[in-house]
């Protein structure tokens, strides 16, 4: 057998190895301030434990940019955190905060690991699925230890096995309102609950920014979040159930960012991909017309707001281009 390791690199893993680069250093900046901002000794434990896992990742993606040759990205450093900043966030923030970064992590690196060839690679990217499987069991633990779970709803389902019989099943727009399939239930709370993160995030980065055009943008976004929480949960009070919440607002009245205007931008740019994900992943699970609609709504919403976002990292010189093949009548 050849040794796979002297390989060149392929499109998919360069792509998967840039984006983790950029992830991990945004994330050891965000966990840095939270480290310095935080009370509870339990939540403290597994916010150090995930920083010394991402500080370790950069680490090792260091390395394999270095032997390969290529390029290592500007990601983010200590110019883009105030770790000395005031308390923007509760501490029941940071573990739902870690809880939704653990779920968007592991669809991430699904998704690449099924793109790559090489051994290697192969094998860095299981490990990250596996370490964020770990982060989301131990955070989703604490935060039931806590009483503090924002949990899916619980519903009485009917016994027996049950087969389609009419075309009722996909009705909902002007047909008669079937009841919610479990896993339309469960898609709609997953969109709840990233919202309510995604709402906390935006309303504090809007908070604290200097500049005006992201002051706007992440209030447009609070506004977005706030109407897809009001609609779904609105959806579920009409059925009759159970609707999650939370009693934390999770923002606090600090108006000094601990953060770069780059990386909040940034990381809002991360939340709309995950959005617009989540929203593809629900449509594929969904057969209720009205639900199909409302998914479709919500992405064109999204990638228009996303599209806003980037114009205005490309205006500021925040937006960092991902590796870019070559055209080969341009080298000369």
């Amino acid at each position: 057998m050849g040794d796979t390791l002297k390989i060149p690199l392929i499109s998919s893993e360069i792509t998967g190895l840039w984006n983790s680069y950029m992830g991990d250093t945004m994330i050891v900046s965000v966990l840095k301030y939270f480290l310095n901002r935080v009370d509870d000794i339990e939540i403290r434990t597994i916010l150090q434990q995930t920083s010394d896992i991402s500080n370790q990742h950069i680490s090792e993606l260091t390395n394999i940019f270095n032997k390969e040759k290529l390029t290592i990205p500007d990601g983010f450093n200590d110019r883009d955190v105030n770790i000395d900043a005031p308390r923007l966030f509760t501490d029941s923030f940071y573990l739902h905060y870690l809880t939704f970064m653990s779920r968007v992590a592991m669809n991430n690196y699904t998704l690449i690991l099924n793109q790559i060839a090489r051994s290697d690679i192969r094998a860095y990217f299981s490990k990250r699925i596996t370490e964020n499987i770990d982060l989301y069991n131990s955070s989703t633990d604490l935060r039931l230890s806590l009483g503090i779970a924002i949990r899916a709803p619980r519903v009485e389902v009917n016994n027996g096995v049950q087969y389609v019989k009419s075309q009722n099943l996909i009705t909902g727009w002007f047909g008669e309102k079937r009841s919610l399939l479990t896993v339309e239930i469960t898609h709609i709370f997953s969109i709840i609950f990233s919202n309510l993160v995604g709402r906390a995030i935006t309303t504090a980065f809007g908070q604290v920014s200097k500049d005006k055009a992201v002051t706007d943008y992440c209030f447009e976004g609070q506004n977005i979040a706030t109407k897809y929480i009001y609609e779904l949960t609105g959806l579920l009070t009409n059925e009759g159930i159970p609707i999650p919440s939370t009693s934390d607002s999770f923002v606090t009245n600090s108006i000094l960012s601990p953060f770069s205007e780059k990386l909040m931008i940034n990381h809002l740019a991360l939340l709309s991909s995950s959005a617009i994900s989540s929203f593809g992943m629900a449509m594929a699970n969904t057969m209720r017309t009205d639900l199909e609609l409302k998914y479709i709504k919500y992405t064109a919403q999204i990638l228009k707001y996303s599209k806003k976002g980037a114009n205005i990292m490309i205006d500021n010189g925040w937006l960092q281009q991902s590796p870019q093949a070559i055209r080969h009548e341009n080298l000369k």
